[in-house]
């Protein structure tokens, strides 16, 4: 048994064909919690169906989804799909059974002075303003009171210390594993120091460095596609 969160949002689209391409060459998601091609309503963005900027939906259900690791896991999987398409703002409803429903926003950077998103109570990055509470398309609070934030959730993302340097001890051992080849671990302890691991391990996949999974009878297993270098922080290119 265990409990049910529901994921769903929209993000308005600059531009369809950048999204469209990064919606087809998504590989399939196999690593909780996943973020998947058939998540996303592809047929709201064909013309002439909408009204100068089209949208697009997404939404799924994920068991035992709450905070913490798993939902830095999510929003960082969501944030490399944001880094690849040209879009002006999106937001995600985060709803649990027990831990109570959350609201996030971006708002994409233009470039241009000033910055149409920029607010005292939005987080700045390189790319875009981060908020938390339900905003209309603006980026402003609809709500002046103070958004609710997930349990053990923090913006920007970071990697767990103790998982971050036991990791990079390792990384001459797995830097052995030969190119595009499984090497299956007994003592899965040995990568996954804690759960902050799982966080590494997703950076690490989306930057195409490593594959990583379970499999049946055989466990946890990794595989290197090219070199591991010393990790510091989620939002550095590998």
């Amino acid at each position: 048994m265990g409990h049910i969160s529901i994921v769903y949002g929209m993000i308005k689209l600059n531009d369809v064909k950048s999204f469209h391409k990064t919606i087809l060459d998504m590989k399939p998601d196999e690593n909780y919690p996943w973020i998947r091609t058939e998540m996303f309503n592809t047929k709201s963005i064909e013309s002439p169906y909408y009204y100068e900027n089209p949208i697009t939906t997404f939404g799924t259900t994920y068991k035992n989804l709450s905070g913490g690791n798993d939902w830095s896991e999510f929003i960082l999987k969501f944030e490399y799909l944001l880094d690849k398409i040209d879009f002006d703002y999106a937001r995600i409803r985060f709803e649990t059974e027990f831990l109570g429903d959350f609201e996030f926003f971006w708002g994409r950077k233009t470039g241009k002075s000033p910055e149409f998103y920029k607010k005292d109570d939005l987080i700045e990055q390189d790319k875009w303003f981060f908020g938390y509470g339900f905003r209309h398309m603006y980026g402003d609070l609809i709500c002046k009171n103070t958004p609710d934030v997930p349990f053990d959730f923090k913006y920007p993302i970071e990697f767990d210390i103790d998982a971050k340097n036991s990791f990079n001890e390792i990384i001459p051992e797995l830097n052995k594993i030969q190119i595009n080849t499984k090497e299956y671990f007994d003592n899965q302890a040995r990568i996954l120091k804690n759960d902050g691991s799982n966080l590494i391990l997703t950076y690490l996949k989306l930057n195409e460095v490593i594959e990583y999974g379970w499999e049946f009878k055989k466990g946890f297993f990794l595989k290197r596609l090219k070199e591991i270098k010393k990790i510091n922080t989620p939002y550095n290119a590998v």
